[in-house]
This record gives structure tokens, C-alpha cells and sequence, in this order.
């Protein structure tokens, strides 16, 4: 009985002790971001341009419809890049010249906001091909299809390579993968990209290759490692090729597409 009545006067101590600690929890500035992407394939500029929005709140960023957008060439002409709505601006026939750079401005708020992108050559993609492999580590049995090219001698090149499943592209970041030349520099590349889960017999497996220059290969590098978790630093956002702080990359690159059936 004496032990009961001492564990119930220390819960008494121990609750009469506590304090209720008003966290001030200050929320962050929204930061700019600029997501753009100029394509050979369909000589196009895109660019969405949005804040960010708290991490607290779980609506969708605030968009911006009324930037001053322009992409500039190597001579220095300049062509404006106009909004569509909803955060979205374009430039279509924008025919591009391939080993030079790009330059995109990007005017809001009072501030401007410059990066610079160099359009590679396109590197043709060899037909797709693929391997059967078991079940194992909880996937089902499937195929897995091989990346096959012939990487330029003598240049640096830095590659990022998108999927499609029967038609749709994968829009998932972890599905992207990157490739660069250090170790196979003027060789013939073949490379297995394993995904979260094996294709089957009739799947349509579409790839793309994009010739990126070094800037956009490292920031998808730092953006995949911090989303696969293999960042040994605490996260943070990834290095990117825009000025005074702003968020997100400009792309310019060209590409190849390939397609195959799985077959039994």
C-alpha cells in the first residue's frame, strides 16, 4: 500500500511539473520555381513557373501567368515564350542548332532570373532488347529491357533515359535514369534498367534517350539520389543552372525514341 500511494504522489509531482511550450513555427518564403525543357524532337520551349507552397498546406503550388518569359540563341536573338495559362508558357518551331547554347530569362516580380543550356547532338538509340529473370525480392517473374547505343568517341556526353508502358509515359522520378560516358567513352552501351516491377509478354516497351548537357545530368543526379535515399546529406534542393535562387532547371536536349513488343 505504501508503494502504491508513492508511484501515485510522484505522477501527481511529475504532471503538476509539466508546461505547455507554444512552438512558433515559422513558415519558410515561397521560393520561385522555373521548370523548362526546349525539345528538338518538336522544337519546343515549355516552361511551368509556380511558388512553392507551405509544407504545411496540401494545396497545389500557386501558379504564375504574367512572367516575361524569352529564350535567347548564340547570335543573340531573342524570341518571347508566351503564357498558355494555368502557369504554362510556350514557344513552338523554335528550330534548334545543335552545339550551342540557349538562354532563358524569366522576369517576375521585379526580378530576373537567367539560366544557360547547351543542346547537344541526338545519340540514335539501337532496338530495345530484353531477359527473362525469375521471381525474386517479392517481384513476380517478367522482363526487364536492356538501354543499347553507340556513345560518341571523343565528347563528353550525359544522358537521361524515360520509359513508356504500352503508349504512356512513366511520369515517376524514380522510373528516370541517368547515364554518363566517363567509363565507355566511344563504346557500345548495354545497360538492364531494372524498375519496381518486371514487364510481361504484349507490353509495349517504349525508351528515350536524351542527350543533356553536364548541368542537367547532375541535377537529376542529385534529385534521383535524394529520392532513392542514397543521400548521405541531409536533403536539400539539388544544384540547378537558374540565378538568384530560384527552383527548378532549363533542359535543352535533343533525343531518340525506341519501341518493342515483349515477346514469349
Amino acid at each position: 500500500m505504501k508503494h502504491l500511494l508513492y508511484l501515485l504522489g510522484c505522477i501527481v509531482i511529475i504532471s503538476s511539473c509539466q508546461k505547455v511550450i507554444d512552438v512558433d513555427l515559422n513558415e519558410a518564403d515561397p521560393k520561385f520555381v522555373i521548370e523548362a525543357n526546349y525539345t528538338a524532337e518538336d522544337s519546343t520551349v515549355r516552361v511551368k513557373l509556380t511558388y512553392t507552397s507551405s509544407y504545411f498546406d496540401a494545396s497545389a503550388p500557386t501558379t504564375v501567368n504574367n512572367a516575361a518569359v524569352v529564350i535567347t540563341d548564340h547570335l543573340g536573338v531573342s524570341q518571347p515564350v508566351v503564357s498558355i495559362g494555368d502557369g504554362m508558357y510556350e514557344l513552338t518551331n523554335y528550330v534548334p542548332l545543335f552545339e550551342t547554347d540557349y538562354t532563358l530569362t524569366v522576369t517576375q516580380g521585379g526580378v530576373t532570373y537567367t539560366a544557360v543550356s547547351t543542346m547537344h547532338t541526338p545519340v540514335a538509340l539501337e532496338d530495345i532488347t530484353y531477359e527473362y529473370y525469375p521471381a525474386f525480392f517479392g517481384l513476380d517473374p517478367g522482363y526487364v529491357c536492356d538501354l543499347n547505343f553507340f556513345d560518341p568517341a571523343g565528347v563528353e556526353n550525359y544522358y537521361v533515359i524515360a520509359l513508356s508502358l504500352n503508349g504512356v509515359p512513366d511520369t515517376k522520378l524514380t522510373s528516370l535514369f541517368i547515364q554518363n560516358d566517363a567509363f565507355s567513352d566511344g563504346n557500345f552501351v548495354t545497360r538492364p534498367l531494372f524498375k519496381d516491377e518486371f514487364n510481361q509478354v504484349g507490353d509495349t516497351v517504349g525508351m528515350e534517350l536524351r542527350s543533356v548537357d553536364k548541368v542537367t545530368y547532375q541535377y537529376y543526379y542529385e534529385i534521383l539520389s535524394i529520392a532513392g535515399g542514397q543521400s548521405s546529406a541531409a536533403p536539400s534542393n539539388p544544384a540547378n543552372n537558374w540565378d538568384n535562387d530560384a527552383l527548378g532547371y532549363f533542359s535543352a536536349y535533343s533525343n531518340s525514341r525506341k519501341e518493342v513488343v515483349i515477346e514469349d
